[in-house]
C-alpha cells in the first residue's frame, strides 16, 4: 500500500513541474493576444441600429451603405445581422457572425474598437470569410456573376475619431477574395499609430439575386512585434555639427563604380481599352507574373499607367581606376592637376549626396472615372461598349468633398488631378432605368505620378439579370471539322452506291440466264 501510495505521489509531483514549465510558456504566447472572437455566446442588437435587427457579440458594431432614393431598386440596402448555427457556414465550434438579404445587394460589414494598444507595435487581424449567393435554396452558388468581394481592414489611427468609418482613408485593407462556399482567411498587418484601433469588415456584390450572404468566423488581433524601446536622452555633450573634410579623400565624380548599375528593360504604357489579359498576350506573358512585377492588386487598369513588362538587369561594375598619385594629390602643375582641386573636394564632401540629385517622389497623382454600358454583364469594358453620359461621380476623402463629375459620354475617361497621394471614396449615382454590373462605390488608392481608375459598368433595367449563355450554331450532319462530308455521310452514300450496283449486277444475271434457258 506504502508503494502505491509513494508512486502516486511521484506522478502528482511530476505533474506538478511539467505544468510548472508549461505556464509560462502559455502565458507568453497569450500576452500576445490583444482581441479574440469565436462568435460562440450571447448575441445582442446594436443599439445604432434602427430596424432592430441588427445582432452582434458584445463589444461589436455594424456599418452598412444605406440605400438612397437614386439608387436602382434592390441595390445598397442594410443586410440583416445575425448568430448562424448552420454547420457549412461554422468555421469553427457552433456558431458564426451572419448577414444576409433577400432580392438584394449591399455594402456593408461588422467593427470593433480596441483601445490600449501599445502604439509603435506591429498587428497583425485575421478572420475567416464565406460568402453564398444564389437564386435558389441550392447550398452551392449559382450566379450570373461572380462579383462578390470580401475583405478585412485595420485602422491603426482611431484615437479620437467619434465618427468611425472604413472610408476615412486610413485603413489599411486585407487582399479580396470571393470566398464562394467555403471559408478563406483573410489577413492584414499594420503598425498602431495610436493606443485606440478599429479592425473591420467589408463585403460587397452587385447583382440582386434571391440570397446574398456573407459570414465571419474566428477573429483574431495579435501583436507579432513589439513597439521599439523609446529613446532616452543622454547628457553627453552634442556632436560637433560641421562637418570633417577629409583632405587626402580625393574623389573622382560621378556615380560609385563600384555599384551595380541596372540596365535594360521593357515597359509599356497602357492606352484607352488596353486589359492585361491583352496585354499580356501580345508579350507572350503569363498574366500572374505581370501582376507580381508591377504590385497588382485588380486587373484594373488606367490611361498613363506605365506596366512593367520585363524588370532591368544588373549590369557588372566597370573596373576601378587608379588613384592618382601622390604629386597628383598635391595639385603638382606638372601631373597635370589643378590647383582648386582640394577645394572642390572639400565644398563636394560638405554637400549634401541627395541635393540636386535624385528626383523626388511625386506626392501627387489623379483619380479617373468612366461609365460604360456592359453588354455582356461581365464588369469589364470590352471594345465596342460604349460610353455613358449623364452619370454624376464624387470622390471624398475624411469626408471632405475632392470634387464631382457629370459623364458626356465622350471625353472619358475623366481624371481628378492634383489629388495628394492617399485613399479616397469614389461613387456613382445612375438613374432608375439603369442597373449597375459593378459596385456603385469603393476605396481608390492613389499613388505619386500614378492614375486610379474607377469604372463603371451598367445595363439597361430590363436586361440587368438576363444571363447571356451560348449558344451554338446547329449543324447539319456530322462535320470533319474542315466542312466537308464526315465519315458517316460517306460510308451511307458508298453503302448506296454498292446496293445499287448489286441490284443492277443481279438484274443483268437474271437476264443472261433466263435467255440460257
Amino acid at each position: 500500500m506504502r508503494m502505491k501510495v509513494r508512486a502516486l505521489s511521484r506522478a502528482l509531483v511530476a505533474l506538478l513541474v511539467v505544468l510548472a514549465m508549461a505556464l509560462p510558456v502559455a502565458l507568453a504566447q497569450d500576452a500576445s493576444v490583444i482581441m479574440q472572437e469565436n462568435f460562440e455566446g450571447a448575441f445582442a442588437n446594436d443599439p445604432n441600429c434602427q430596424d432592430g435587427k441588427c445582432n452582434v457579440p458584445q463589444g461589436w458594431r455594424v456599418w452598412f451603405i444605406p440605400h438612397r432614393d437614386t439608387d436602382p431598386q434592390g441595390v445598397n440596402y442594410p443586410p440583416l445581422y445575425a448568430q448562424t448555427g448552420d454547420a457549412n457556414r461554422v468555421k469553427s465550434g457552433a456558431g458564426a457572425q451572419r448577414l444576409f438579404t433577400e432580392n438584394r445587394t449591399f455594402t456593408a460589414g461588422i467593427y470593433r474598437v480596441v483601445t490600449n494598444v501599445k502604439v509603435g507595435s506591429k498587428l497583425r487581424f485575421s478572420m475567416w470569410g464565406q460568402s453564398w449567393s444564389t437564386n435558389d435554396n441550392s447550398p452551392i452558388s449559382a450566379r450570373p456573376s461572380t462579383d462578390i468581394r470580401l475583405k478585412i481592414g485595420i485602422d491603426p489611427g482611431a484615437e479620437g475619431d467619434a465618427q468611425p468609418s472604413p472610408f476615412n482613408g486610413r485603413v489599411v485593407w486585407s487582399a479580396e477574395q470571393d470566398a464562394k462556399d467555403a471559408f478563406a482567411q483573410f489577413t492584414v498587418e499594420a503598425e498602431a499609430k495610436t493606443s485606440t484601433v478599429i479592425v473591420w469588415t467589408y463585403a460587397t456584390m452587385k447583382d440582386v439575386v434571391r440570397h446574398n450572404e456573407v459570414f465571419w468566423d474566428d477573429a483574431l488581433l495579435e501583436v507579432i512585434a513589439p513597439a521599439p524601446p523609446a529613446q532616452t536622452t543622454s547628457d553627453a555633450p552634442a556632436a560637433d555639427p560641421t562637418p570633417t573634410v577629409e583632405a587626402t579623400a580625393i574623389g573622382t565624380g560621378g556615380p560609385d563604380v563600384s555599384v551595380p548599375q541596372m540596365t535594360g528593360g521593357v515597359t509599356y504604357t497602357v492606352k484607352a481599352g488596353d486589359t492585361l489579359f491583352g496585354i499580356a498576350l501580345n508579350y507572350e506573358k503569363d498574366v500572374d507574373e505581370l501582376r507580381r512585377l508591377n504590385q497588382l492588386e485588380s486587373d484594373l487598369l488606367s490611361i498613363g499607367q506605365v506596366l512593367v513588362i520585363e524588370p532591368p538587369v544588373a549590369q557588372e561594375p566597370a573596373p576601378a581606376q587608379a588613384p592618382p598619385d601622390a604629386g597628383n594629390a598635391a595639385g603638382d602643375p606638372a601631373a597635370g592637376a589643378q590647383p582648386e582641386t582640394a577645394a572642390a573636394v572639400a565644398r563636394a564632401e560638405t554637400t549634401p549626396a541627395s541635393e540636386g540629385d535624385a528626383t523626388p517622389a511625386p506626392s501627387v497623382g489623379a483619380l479617373c472615372v468612366q461609365a460604360y454600358f456592359d453588354n455582356n454583364g461581365n464588369g469589364a469594358r470590352d471594345p465596342g461598349e460604349d460610353l455613358v453620359p449623364g452619370i454624376l461621380f464624387s470622390v471624398t476623402s475624411g469626408g471632405e468633398s475632392k470634387g464631382t463629375y457629370t459623364s458626356d459620354g465622350v471625353s472619358e475617361p475623366y481624371c481628378f488631378t492634383e489629388l495628394a497621394v492617399g485613399a479616397y471614396t469614389v461613387a456613382a449615382m445612375i438613374g432608375s432605368d439603369y442597373v449597375a454590373t459593378t459596385p456603385l462605390n469603393d476605396t481608390a488608392n492613389v499613388g505619386g505620378g500614378m492614375n486610379a481608375l474607377f469604372s463603371l459598368g451598367i445595363r439597361h433595367a430590363g436586361a440587368a439579370h438576363e444571363v447571356i449563355k451560348y449558344t451554338p450554331t446547329p449543324s447539319s450532319g456530322v462535320s470533319n471539322g474542315a466542312g466537308s462530308p464526315g465519315l458517316l455521310a460517306i460510308l451511307a452514300t458508298v453503302g448506296g452506291a454498292l446496293i445499287i450496283l448489286g441490284a443492277v449486277g443481279f438484274g443483268v444475271l437474271f437476264f443472261l440466264q433466263s435467255r440460257r434457258l
